[in-house]
């Protein structure tokens, strides 16, 4: 049998140990470029969740977008109705009850650090969770969960079935929490949960729970940068208040002479580490040398704000917010009026493309199980972007200047006494007086 020897180009061998390397980064010239710089190759849910709960960063930017959507409850109620209803009572006294509004926040903070996240039915219709709800007596919980404990353990292959071809037909629910919390050997179990019991909030995909875009994965790598730039400058510190002690001595330095003390006999390593470690643990510690001298070694130190501030700032505009939102400043002051502004534009879009129908799925569902009375309804928000009670009687003061100023021009008067008073936060007219009352020239006396 005759052997073959190939001639491999080095170049080729490098290539496909580039491939073999996760070719990753957008710098054509280097492919791996993303590994170079310590940044992960993909992204999974683990990673997220980390940076969700290790980084000031990613855990700020959750709660910044989910505290800002959520700052006030919106109002299920009848269209067009502002007074409030018998059906209305009954939604809200049922929300009230089981806290429903506080778990439908969590289901969208689960949402923005995974792709998804599932919130589980929990319905008296004396079924078990792997049977389909049709119809129950009484909603008795709804369960929030993340990606990693929500996964589709079976799906419609059936092509002729055009209404459910590609969609779960079971789904496995994890009981058990995520996290590096202490269980206490709580059982890791999954259960079987039929579709119709669960609902799915994939923000930013549209038909496919899995093309839902993470709030942190864009910025991902800039979340690592943060960490290297905070880590390496704290490491920086510590190592020259730990003082490492660098110990140099003469080339005729009996340096044998230290190592024998209270007659025992150490080598001189044994001796220097000793001494190191006093003079770190003790303000009143000394160092014996012979022939020698001790110095300290120090680390060259660096302002890490501004390279901080270029990954922040990136790391802001992956989740479409103001860098001053996010980080606050470093002076004190806080975020101005245009990034406050910026960010509430960001809230109040949100709340109308993103939450309102999540929130509208869950009634309407609700409303074919029974647990909620038929009838139409809408979603309202309070406006957030509302004028606080200062800002009120500061509009209302450059009115009131203003149609001074017209009066001295001569004109007429430029707003009504109702319009004044809704600016200032009234909705009802001044009350009429009777002839003669409130009239100066009425009380005047001839």
């Amino acid at each position: 049998m005759s052997h073959v020897v190939v001639n491999v180009d080095q170049s080729v061998i490098r290539s496909r140990e580039e491939l073999l390397a996760f070719a990753m980064g957008l710098d054509q010239k280097r492919p791996t470029a993303w590994v170079q710089y310590g940044w992960p190759s993909s992204v999974t849910f683990d990673i997220m969740y980390r940076a969700y709960e290790r980084t000031g960063g990613g855990h700020g930017a959750v709660h910044r977008l989910l505290d800002g959507c959520w700052q006030a409850l919106p109002r299920i109620k009848a269209p067009g109705s502002d007074e409030i209803g018998a059906w209305e009572s009954e939604v809200s006294k049922l929300f009230k009850s089981l806290r429903l509004w506080s778990k439908i926040k969590d289901f969208d903070r689960r949402n923005m650090i995974g792709r998804y996240a599932g919130l589980i039915y929990r319905v008296a219709d004396g079924k078990a969770l792997s049977e389909p709800l049709e119809r129950g007596t009484a909603l008795v919980d709804i369960i929030p969960v993340f990606e990693s404990q929500l996964k589709v353990v079976d799906w419609h292959s059936d092509q002729a079935d055009a209404d459910n071809f590609g969609k779960p037909k079971m789904f496995q629910y994890r009981k058990r929490t995520i996290g590096d919390a202490d269980k206490q050997g709580a059982p890791d179990e999954w259960a079987d949960v039929h579709p119709s019991r669960v609902q799915i909030f994939a923000e930013g995909g549209i038909g496919d729970m899995f093309e839902g875009v993470p709030l942190l994965r864009a910025g991902i790598n800039d979340l690592v940068n943060i960490e290297k730039i905070s880590g390496g400058s704290a490491e920086s510190f510590l190592k020259n208040s730990a003082r490492t002690i660098v110990f140099k001595y003469d080339v005729n330095a009996q340096v044998s002479a230290i190592a024998t003390q209270d007659g025992q006999t150490k080598t001189v390593r044994e001796v220097h580490e000793e001494q190191t470690k006093s003079v770190n643990r003790n303000q009143d510690s000394a160092i014996v040398m012979q022939g020698g001298d001790a110095t300290t070694l120090q680390t060259s130190m660096f302002d890490p704000k501004p390279s901080f501030e270029v990954s922040a700032n990136n790391f802001a505009a992956s989740v479409r917010l103001p860098f001053t939102v996010i980080f606050g400043q470093q002076t004190g002051r806080l975020a101005s009026n245009e990034d406050k502004a910026d960010a509430i534009a960001r809230y109040k879009s949100r709340q109308a493309n993103e939450l309102t129908p999540v929130i509208e799925e869950f009634v309407r569902r609700m409303q074919a199980v029974g647990v909620i009375k038929e009838g139409d309804f809408e979603i309202e928000w309070p406006d957030i972007a509302a004028p606080s009670d200062e800002e009120k009687l500061g509009n209302l003061t450059k009115m009131t200047q203003a149609m001074t100023a017209a009066f001295q021009a001569g004109l007429p008067p430029i707003f009504t006494v109702e319009e004044l008073r809704k600016v200032a936060g009234y909705k009802e007219a001044l009350p009429a007086l009777p002839m003669g009352e409130g009239d100066p020239a009425g009380d005047a006396q001839p």
